[in-house]
């Protein structure tokens, strides 16, 4: 599949970011190695200066168990083809900076519409989402649902792609409080209910681990088998589809209480609170021919936006206006 030359040069952004991270991250290991007290090189800041941008100005994000998330923004419009760069950043993503191309892909998805679409093309071997997926992972693709069993093995010898809505990602959102409950199937990945040692050792890795009541064991704890504590052990790399949609207190708690590996954010409106890679015009999308329908564009000389929503509201009364003419002649009214 050819790219359009603001697809190529979002990914060719992403390498560079990606090697720059992977720098930051070396630098950082050594500065840990010296063992100074009251140190703390902040590696995921650092990357964000090397490609020039301004490191005071990235908003970073911390894990459940307390590790930096990397995360960056993909601003592309609508119909600029935002999935298809999520998925080609996958590949991008997992051998650049993750090392590997097996492990787990956690897809988020606003709407029950667009999880539909999205599970549709990524099930469908012959459509080119799925065929990029493949080609990251070898041929070796799972795509899941939050309901569908998995293995540590399953996850090892393939690219798993559990897809989510976003709703499902909210922890007061009761679907989503199934994800942190006890379930068959994901035994596992945990130690078994006698293996104090094993449970103590894996909430020394990851702290946030859902656990049970002391349950008569004195101090000991065991961690719940469920699916948000195997997402949390996994590190995943999260893929937000229309970012700007989770930046509640309860959606960025719950987000990154899943310890991911990295975050990509895919909006064409992001927040201030996103870190932008990328920021793809209309007039770049137009330009390739990727707008089938006709694009005005008008630039306001004032720089108050009450100024451009006005503007707008006058042409939507001059549209509904004109529409009304072409009704009346339709009718036979004229």
């Amino acid at each position: 599949m050819e790219l359009k030359s603001y697809q190529q040069a979002t990914l060719d952004a992403l390498q560079r970011y990606l090697s720059a991270l992977n720098t930051a991250r070396e630098n950082a290991a050594r500065v840990a190695a010296l063992g100074l007290s009251g140190v703390h090189y902040e590696w995921d800041a650092e990357a964000w200066g090397l490609i020039g941008r301004d490191k005071t100005g990235y908003q970073q994000r911390r894990s459940g168990a307390g590790r930096s998330i990397p995360t960056i923004c993909f601003k592309i419009p609508t119909g600029g083809g935002k999935t298809l760069l999520g998925v080609k950043a996958i590949e991008t993503i997992q051998t650049a900076y993750l090392r590997r191309h097996t492990g787990l892909v956690l897809w988020i998805v606003p709407t029950s519409e667009i999880y539909r679409q999205t599970y549709s093309a990524f099930r469908d071997r012959s459509h080119p989402y799925r065929q990029l997926l493949d080609l990251a992972s070898g041929g070796r693709t799972r795509i899941i649902q939050k309901d569908d069993p998995f293995t540590p093995a399953d996850v090892a010898n393939n690219l798993i792609v559990l897809l989510i809505m976003l709703p499902a990602a909210s922890r007061e959102n009761k679907e989503t409080l199934r994800m942190f409950r006890e379930r068959g199937g994901m035994e596992a990945f945990f130690p078994t209910e006698e293996d104090y040692d094993g449970h103590r050792k894996l909430l020394q890795e990851a702290p946030n681990l859902d656990t049970f009541s002391n349950d008569g064991f004195g101090a000991s704890k065991i961690i719940k088998g469920s699916l948000g504590n195997a997402l949390r052990l996994l590190s995943p790399l999260i893929v937000l589809d229309e970012g700007h949609k989770a930046y509640s207190d309860i959606a960025q708690q719950t987000l990154l209480g899943f310890n991911p590996a990295f975050i990509l954010e895919l909006s064409a409106t992001p927040t201030n609170r996103s870190n932008k890679l990328v920021e793809i015009s209309g007039r770049d999308v137009h330009r390739e021919g990727m707008i089938k329908l006709d694009l005005h564009l008008s630039i306001k000389s004032s720089g108050d936006w009450r100024d451009t929503m006005l503007a707008a509201h006058e042409q939507r009364v001059a549209l509904e206006s004109e529409a009304q003419v072409y009704a009346m002649r339709e009718n036979g009214a004229y």
